[in-house]
């Protein structure tokens, strides 16, 4: 894996750019999909709950997942060079709790709760959730408080026999999506 450093570009545009605060502020109204990342290998077992996650192209299959450094499960993915992208479906509010840490379950009994299986990699994915897509990790570029890892998609699981909405993050709160009629 390799790994880059841009914070001095990111200072340099620090200057003259908006506060973390309002820069926040205008990120809660954007949708994003509630995830978790997980990971296994050599540094254990590990998942965290992520919004920051985009696909990069399809040749090759190729994701970028955003994490703050000061994540454990940062340093678990850097140690073990996959991840498993989980997109979780509205009923998986609970999970997405447990993995963004909501009672404080240990890392080690996150698993235990719900359907977890794995694909080529060996990284937990969720059996429940909408799509999972299992990744070796290429890169990860460090930009001011996040690592960002470019991860190739190895395998994939989704549901595709019933209709599952997926479960997003919006407002600073969960919230599902609805299809929209065409006129």
């Amino acid at each position: 894996m390799t790994h880059h450093v841009l914070n001095d570009a990111v200072e340099s545009l620090a200057g003259g750019g908006v506060s973390d605060l309002e820069f926040r502020e205008a990120m809660a109204h954007a949708v994003t999909a509630v995830t978790v990342v997980t990971t296994a290998g050599p540094a254990g077992i590990a998942g965290v709950t992520c919004s920051a996650v985009a696909s990069v192209c399809a040749d090759p299959p190729t994701l970028l997942v955003c994490m703050n450094r000061r994540s454990y499960v940062n340093s678990v993915i850097k140690t073990n060079d996959v991840l498993c992208v989980n997109w979780l479906s509205a009923h998986q509010r609970s999970t997405s709790d447990l993995f963004a840490g909501v009672g404080a379950v240990p890392m080690s009994e996150r698993f235990e709760q719900g359907g977890w299986s794995t694909l080529s990699t060996g990284a937990p994915y969720s059996e429940e959730a909408l799509v999972a897509l299992d990744c070796r990790v290429v890169s990860a570029t460090e930009v001011g408080t996040h690592s960002i890892f470019i991860a190739h998609v190895l395998a994939t699981a989704a549901h595709t026999e019933e209709h599952r909405d997926p479960l997003v993050y919006c407002k600073r709160t969960y919230a599902t999506t609805q299809p929209t009629a065409h006129v």
